[in-house]
């Protein structure tokens, strides 16, 4: 057993040092000490898999009543029974109150819990030894490290600290995590994958927050600090835009324009982005700990629809492939298709991939995006559909859909 790591958690958040340990696929305990209380972190090849606190509120016993699994009163009359020399959870057995199962289930919750308990510590001092492993009887937690961070930062309410956080709303958001491992492994809310998918390495804080178009804006900043905090995204300063920009041309970061209505793309086959889906071990604990709003992104796909937008001008057809979860429309540069007119809004409509193709989501626009002739606020897109944004019209087409 061998001290290799310490330090004050005024410089270093708790996030910071899980990451940090599971790059080093490192085994041993990480202790965490503040005022009036001690909490130990056990890690196994990087990952946490049990843990303990001397906050009181974080045992067993404690969690199940604030649980509802089990009334104050049946807890304290079994405590201090014939059996109450015995651990908690060996009293609950004997008394079935609880079943093997549901005591080894509520114990990982307790886990998870001890360890959220510290993403929100500002103070204290940490150190890890090197060696050390869990207590041989204890239930451990399996679970992806990203999953783990992204539910843990979800119960931490930091709004009054986003102004300190993001003081420069125009910096840009990239993302740090693989988009195709995030898809396939990690279980994120729908507004969180909605968000996740519009960070491209060109939009500001300030776009997300006006593609995303939910009004509170502080509610997709605090998605996108528990992006960051989580390992998925990170912001870097603004990025310089060169005076001049050719319209006409692709823009290098991926960006196809529309001058005139005319969409300008690569002459490339239609493609699927879609693989085939990593289920979770089947021993992961994810499903016990992580909020049920979050899902696996591939998780409730049902089909996989192969669409493309096309122009038809002096009977010639230029097909632009939908190959990725989300697209934005609009005058400003950083959309994914420029449009090139007075009359379309800097950032105009969306298209977001899902179950049955593509949807278009208006975003507020000051003209109104319409499909086949009607003004819409959203609509699911079918082949054949002709989009009209400003005076430029397109219509969307299927080539395959998927039987399952």
């Amino acid at each position: 057993m061998q001290k290799i790591l310490e330090g004050d958690l005024t410089r270093i958040e708790v996030p910071d040092l899980l990451t940090f340990l599971n790059m080093g696929h490192r085994t041993g305990v990480l202790a965490l000490e503040r005022s009036e209380q001690e909490t130990k972190l056990f890690f196994r090849d990087g990952r946490p898999v049990y843990a303990t606190s001397t906050r009181d509120d974080l045992r067993l016993g404690s969690m199940l009543v604030r649980l509802g699994k089990v009334q104050a009163d049946v807890l304290e009359k079994v405590m201090s029974g014939p059996k109450k020399s015995g651990r908690i959870g060996h009293a609950l057995l004997a008394e079935n109150i609880l079943t093997e199962a549901e005591l080894a289930s509520f114990l990982k919750v307790q886990v998870s819990e001890v360890i959220f308990d510290t993403f929100a510590w500002r103070e204290g001092v940490f150190s890890f030894w090197d060696g050390v492993p869990p207590p041989s009887t204890a239930v451990t937690l399996d679970m992806d490290l990203q999953n783990l961070l992204m539910e843990g930062v979800r119960r931490i309410d930091e709004r009054h600290r986003l102004a300190e956080v993001f003081p420069d709303l125009e910096m840009a958001v990239e993302a740090v995590a693989n988009p195709e491992r995030v898809k396939h492994s990690v279980n994120l809310t729908p507004d969180e994958w909605k968000v996740f998918f519009l960070v491209d390495g060109r939009r500001s804080l300030a776009d997300i927050c006006r593609l995303v178009g939910n009004p509170d804006e502080l509610a997709t900043l605090q998605i996108l600090h528990n992006l960051v905090l989580a390992k998925f995204v990170a912001v870097a300063p603004p990025i310089p835009i060169p005076a001049a920009e050719t319209a006409a041309a692709a823009d290098p970061r991926g960006t196809h324009k529309l001058q005139d209505g005319r969409p300008v793309v690569p002459a490339s086959p239609v493609a699927v982005e879609f693989g085939a889906a990593v289920r979770p071990r089947p021993e992961d604990d994810t499903r016990e700990i992580v909020t049920p709003k979050a899902v696996q992104y591939l998780g409730h796909v049902g089909k996989v629809t192969v669409s493309r937008l096309t122009l038809v001008v002096a009977g010639k057809e230029t097909s632009f492939p939908l190959t990725r979860d989300t697209y934005t429309l609009g005058r400003h540069r950083n959309n994914d298709i420029v449009i090139s007119d007075a009359k379309v809004s800097s950032f105009h409509a969306r298209l977001d991939r899902g179950p049955e193709g593509f949807v278009l989501v208006d975003l507020k626009s000051r003209n109104g995006s319409y499909v086949n002739g009607e003004r819409i606020e959203s609509a699911q897109l079918n082949t054949g559909d002709e989009v009209r944004l400003g005076t430029a019209l397109i219509a969307y087409k299927v080539d395959y859909i998927s039987s399952s």
